[in-house]
């Protein structure tokens, strides 16, 4: 009786534990099933083109105000191959870029009803774009190397923002007022939840409550691409989340239009800083030991290779902008061959 007992426990628990991985299995196709707005365009291999048309004379003339106007967002669906038509609202938002720039950086949301009817299953309906900042081939090279930016800093570190580059159309009534490349940006709150994470809201993050290989990783990227445009103490274009499996604050980058990478025509370096044009590299980490400085640059030298295969292979830039980009980043990793030089540029006791 006893055995018969054991057997039918081990019965139940084997049942219990079958149920329990097709449950998870199945949670899991659910996952990779749902479909948000900004996979959408992601789910195309090479660069999409989207027609916007909605009035922008009043989105530049009001771009301050940052009021949402009505829009229509044209594209090829991506499974079904077939021409969509979304009704969308829009907005101009960031902050320099906004100001400085004639066409600004814009954030873009569909209603639920809309992304349904083409499969959208997901709750992130916004995307935000970044539109070249005016017309004009130096305009576009710049958006080009700042959508590659985001590119190799997935090449360093597993917690990333993700992009798009696009082909953007805009238009007014049906008439075309301009054509360039533009970047898709993924949605802050998006980006969270694809790491099952929170965004941290403390409007004051410490250094020291950072993963630590992540911080470092992004400190010597940010000065690797030459940007000084960034900081954590008050959250200036770093996002930062709370992961499982991380013990610590995760940081993630965004906004490299600042860098000596992208070498945009509004791009200073600030006042305090002791640099004069952002082409110049500044180190701006704190409380790096000359441990962690030598070992990062091994990662970075490490890396060598594949960034500067993926700066080769971009095709979408001119091949003199890649011959630039190569001897702008050659530069980098000639230091990181110097232990000295590592230690005098990365060891920071601040």
């Amino acid at each position: 009786k006893a055995m018969r007992n054991l057997s039918v426990f081990v019965l139940i628990l084997w049942g219990l534990l079958f149920s329990f991985f097709l449950s998870a299995q199945n949670e899991e196709v659910q996952k990779k099933e749902r479909l948000s707005f900004f996979d959408l365009f992601e789910q195309v291999d090479s660069v999409p083109t989207l027609a916007l048309d909605t009035d922008w004379g009043r989105l530049i003339m009001h771009k301050m105000s940052e009021e949402y106007q009505d829009g229509v967002l044209s594209f090829n669906h991506p499974t079904a191959n077939s021409p969509v038509q979304l009704k969308i609202q829009l907005r101009a938002r960031g902050n320099m870029r906004k100001q400085v720039c004639y066409y600004p950086p814009i954030k873009i949301k569909a209603s639920k009803n809309e992304l349904t009817t083409i499969g959208v299953t997901d709750t992130f309906k916004n995307i935000k774009l970044i539109l070249s900042c005016r017309e004009g081939l130096q305009h576009e090279d710049c958006l080009l190397k700042e959508a590659l930016a985001y590119q190799l800093y997935e090449l360093i570190n597993p917690v990333f923002i993700k992009t798009k580059l696009v082909k953007i159309k805009g238009l007014h009534e049906q008439e075309e007022r301009f054509d360039f490349y533009a970047l898709l940006i993924e949605d802050e709150e998006e980006f969270a939840a694809r790491y099952q994470g929170n965004l941290v809201d403390s409007d004051i993050i410490k250094v020291h409550t950072m993963d630590r290989a992540t911080y470092l990783k992004m400190a010597f990227f940010q000065y690797m691409i030459a940007n000084p445009d960034w900081s954590v103490g008050n959250k200036h274009n770093v996002s930062f989340l709370h992961i499982p499996n991380y013990t610590r604050i995760v940081p993630a980058p965004y906004d490299f239009d600042y860098s000596g990478f992208v070498d945009a025509h509004y791009a200073v370096p600030a006042s305090s800083l002791p640099i004069t044009d952002v082409s110049q590299r500044y180190f701006m980490g704190h409380f790096v030991t000359e441990e962690e400085a030598l070992l990062t640059a091994r990662f970075f030298s490490s890396k060598k290779s594949a960034i500067l295969k993926k700066c080769a292979d971009y095709t979408e830039l001119s091949e003199k902008s890649r011959q630039s980009i190569e001897k702008f980043l050659v530069k980098f990793f000639e230091l990181l061959e110097d232990e000295e030089k590592v230690m005098k540029v990365f060891v920071a006791k601040k």
